[in-house]
């Protein structure tokens, strides 16, 4: 099985990160307002055999990998190449073996909302592949 996932960042137009705690709490009736861009995050999620268990990340524009012979090697470590998405499968637990291959036309760091983009993908791949049932 194969899912393609992807988000768009975005441009803050006003107020930054206002809408992020705790600095929402020092700037009353603070508003933010952003937009998105045609820069994307991508997630590519693709089953291996049933015999398998093994779990690998890829990360193509930050050139990471990491394998676990399973997911339970995988919530076992205690330190991740990618964190983000080795949490993310960590959370969603997915049943068979997979790789997880996450690509960003965003450069780190940029501030245009790369990570949390890159976090949508993943989950909305995620939660097609062990059927969540998770709503937007």
């Amino acid at each position: 099985m194969r899912i393609e996932s992807r988000a768009p960042t975005r441009i803050d137009l006003a107020g930054g990160t206002l809408d992020i705690w705790p600095l929402y709490l020092f700037h009353e009736g603070a508003v933010t307002v952003n937009c998105a861009i045609t820069r994307y995050a991508s997630c590519v999620i693709e089953t291996a055999p049933e015999t398998s268990r093994r779990i690998v990340l890829v990360s193509r524009d930050t050139r990471r990998r990491e394998s676990f012979a399973s997911l339970e090697a995988l919530n076992r470590a205690r330190h991740y190449k990618l964190p983000l998405l080795a949490h993310l499968v960590r959370f969603f637990r997915p049943s068979a073996a997979l790789t997880l291959t996450t690509n960003s036309e965003a450069p780190a760091g940029a501030g245009i909302g790369g990570s949390s983009a890159m976090a949508v993908a993943i989950c909305a791949a995620l939660n097609q592949l062990v059927s969540a049932g998770l709503r937007r």
